[in-house]
């Protein structure tokens, strides 16, 4: 596969960046409370227990930083579509040169998706009491700052490179699948067309005639098995039943009724009652 073709499958879909923040956090709590049991018990309290400390977390953490996921997602899939990126060749340097592109977008996502992001967390914090004066100093003015870009640039362009990744490996695997099943259909199609040419010259196997084709007749000298079609004709002379050969006349234990069934009607005839003809002897 001489290169993958961007269908962009996990981008597009933006939602999968939930998936992608819910395991950071968990995995962010999980070490935390390893780490630093205490502390965090001892944060738990004073938050009020348990589910208000979570009610905090979704609150001022998870759901605005689902809407700056959401955003950077965005930001990534567009940004394909503005230089028309539709494919990459597959091959680590071209791949490379293909995620440094994005680089600067991850740079500047910040000041796209940092009002969205402060406002949710504004709505969500400060619930019931809101106040437009805290909003636009504490939310917005402030958040412009050097230290708060700086915290969100590493997660930004950690989280915003997985997704890349991941979207790509996506398209590399399902095109790898879709080539494996065009050779399997193909080599499948060649067996079959190299079966039926080779049945063209294969003799075709003869069908077993239903027809008498060996009787066993009798004479003065002894028994003989003879082929049906050596004979002349078939008659009756009082009461015994004979074939008429080249070699002489044989009795035979067939009565005329029965040859009439059993011979080729189209090799032999039956001429009043007493006699079945051979075709060929006329």
């Amino acid at each position: 596969m001489k290169e993958i073709r961007l269908t962009r499958g996990f981008l597009k879909k933006p939602i999968n960046s939930v998936l992608i923040l819910l395991s950071i956090v968990l995995l962010i709590e999980a070490l935390s409370w390893s780490i630093g049991y205490d502390i965090k018990a001892h944060k738990v309290q004073q938050q009020g227990g348990s589910v208000h400390y979570v009610g905090i977390l979704l609150r001022s953490l998870i759901l605005p930083e689902i809407v700056t996921l959401f955003i950077t997602i965005t930001l990534l899939n567009y940004f394909h579509k503005w230089l028309k990126l539709n494919a990459v060749e597959n091959d680590w340097r071209s791949i490379g040169r293909y995620e440094v592109r994005f680089f600067p977008v991850l740079l500047i996502s910040f000041w796209v998706f940092n009002p969205v992001t402060q406002t949710i967390r504004f709505l969500l914090s400060r619930f019931p009491d809101y106040s437009i004066g805290d909003y636009w100093n504490q939310y917005i003015v402030d958040t412009y700052a050097w230290s708060v870009y700086f915290t969100y640039l590493f997660p930004v362009v950690l989280i915003g490179y997985t997704a890349l990744n991941i979207s790509l490996l996506q398209d590399f695997l399902h095109q790898r699948r879709e080539a494996q099943e065009t050779a399997e259909a193909e080599a499948a199609k060649a067996a079959q067309e190299a079966l039926a040419l080779s049945a063209t010259f294969l003799p075709k196997p003869t069908v077993p005639s239903s027809f008498l084709t060996y009787l066993k007749g009798k004479d003065a000298l002894g028994e003989l098995d003879f082929p049906v079609n050596d004979a002349y004709y078939f008659t009756i002379e009082e009461r015994f039943y004979y074939a008429e050969l080249t070699k002489g006349r044989y009795m035979i234990s067939k009565t005329l009724n029965e040859l009439e069934a059993e011979l080729d009607p189209s090799q032999f005839f039956r001429i009043k009652r007493d006699y079945i003809v051979n075709r060929q002897a006329v």
